[in-house]
Parts: C-alpha cells; sequence; structure tokens
C-alpha cells in the first residue's frame, strides 16, 4: 500500500507543477495586459494589446506538452471598434507558429459564439480569480473535450479573461506517466465528477463518475493541495 501512496502523491504533485506552471505564466499575461490598459489615458484600442499574438504563441510553445491553444477574451464593450472580441490561438505541429481561430461573434448568426455566457469566462469575471473548467466539449469553439484554464485580466473597462485550452490527451500523458501502476484502479477527477484521466480502459475520460463509482473510492488525494479553489480535482483509488 506504501507503494500505492507514493505513487498518488507522484501523481499529484507532477499534475500540480505541470498545471501550475501553466497558470502561473498565465497569470503574469494577464498581469502586463492590466498593466497596459492601466497606462493608457483614454479606452485602450485592440492595437494597444498588438504584443498578445508574440506573448501567448510563446506560451504555447512553452507549455505544449500540456496545451493546444491560448487567447484573450475581451469584457465585453471594452474595446472601441467592436462589441465583443475574442482572440484565439492553436498550437501548430512541430512547433511551428500558432495558428488563429475563427469564431463568430455576430448576435444574428445562427453560429454566434457567445463567449460571455461561458463558465470559463463568466464564472471567471465574476469571481476575479484563476479556474480551471471542464472536462467540457467547446461546442463552437474548438469542438473536442477539454479543460480551459482561465486567469482574469482587471481593466478600467472591465474584466479580460486569459484562457488555455488542455486537451484531456495530453493530460493523461502526464498522469500515466508519473502514475505508473496498473493496479489498482485511479482515476483523476475534476469537481463535477468527470473523469479527466485513468489507468483503466474501461473508464474513459470525459465520462462521469455515478454514485456506484463513489461507493468504490477507497483513497482520495487533492491534486493541489495548496491552491485547491484553482485546481479543484483528486486523485482516487477504487476497490475491485
Amino acid at each position: 500500500m506504501a507503494a500505492v501512496d507514493e505513487a498518488l502523491e507522484r501523481t499529484a504533485e507532477a499534475i500540480s507543477s505541470s498545471v501550475g506552471a501553466v497558470f502561473d505564466d498565465l497569470e503574469k499575461i494577464a498581469a502586463t495586459v492590466s498593466g497596459v490598459a492601466d497606462r493608457v489615458a483614454d479606452v485602450p484600442r485592440r492595437s494597444a494589446y498588438a504584443f498578445l499574438k508574440q506573448d501567448l504563441a510563446a506560451f504555447i510553445n512553452r507549455h505544449s506538452a500540456v496545451i493546444v491553444g491560448a487567447g484573450i477574451a475581451y469584457a465585453p464593450g471594452s474595446l472601441p471598434e467592436a462589441p465583443l472580441w475574442l482572440e484565439w490561438w492553436r498550437a501548430a505541429q512541430a512547433g511551428g507558429e500558432p495558428r488563429w481561430v475563427t469564431h463568430d461573434l455576430n448576435p444574428e448568426s445562427l453560429n454566434y459564439y457567445d463567449y460571455t455566457t461561458r463558465e470559463w469566462f463568466a464564472v471567471t469575471t465574476a469571481n476575479g480569480s484563476p479556474l480551471a473548467v471542464g472536462p467540457y466539449v467547446d461546442i463552437g469553439g474548438i469542438n473536442v473535450n477539454i479543460i480551459t484554464l482561465c486567469v482574469p485580466a482587471a481593466t478600467p473597462q472591465g474584466t479580460h479573461v486569459l484562457g488555455c485550452d488542455l486537451t484531456l490527451a495530453k493530460l493523461e500523458g502526464v498522469f500515466l506517466r508519473a502514475l505508473q501502476l496498473q493496479d489498482p484502479t485511479v482515476v483523476l477527477l475534476g469537481p463535477t465528477g468527470r473523469v479527466i484521466a485513468s489507468n483503466n480502459a474501461r473508464i474513459a475520460s470525459g465520462t462521469l463518475f455515478v454514485e456506484e463509482d463513489m461507493q468504490r473510492v477507497d483513497r482520495s488525494v487533492d491534486v493541489s493541495s495548496g491552491s485547491p479553489a484553482r485546481l479543484p480535482w483528486k486523485l482516487v483509488t477504487l476497490r475491485t
């Protein structure tokens, strides 16, 4: 049992370290965004944030082991050029230049992507604190099962949200490399009971952990005991 406990602690540390580093760098970019807005005498135009393309490209490439894209969602009405504006880039193959992701921001369109109603934007701006949302399928966004890490960037014009997407496949790689166990069954759970990763092929990523599964939980370890609000994930083992 000592080996299992060690594996759980090792895995929790690996996940917390990988995701924590992403949060830390995202918060640095958010601080720069807030600083730019504070220094501009009038309402900043989009050109004031032109540096983000380069900064986010470097951020995506730096954390390509776990993330597949990143960007910024501006507070509604905060830019003179458009009532809503979202800039998002996806990672390219082999460390190339990240590519722009197009979102339909026309409220009259059938494909309108209203990011202001999405949990990752609405909750982050309401709480004013970092947040990990998911797993969920980002319909209208990149249309895959993801987790979005978000940090707020407070400005006089409102709160913008810096975010990045982690695919479950990449997180599962971090999980399995650290765990190195086939038995017992170990599951990485999100706050809503959705499976992020597992070492059991019958427990698929993205599925919902049901009450019957919870009754089989033998051990539970917080992934980020130091920042549970920022990363409220748990590692659990299941009795056979």
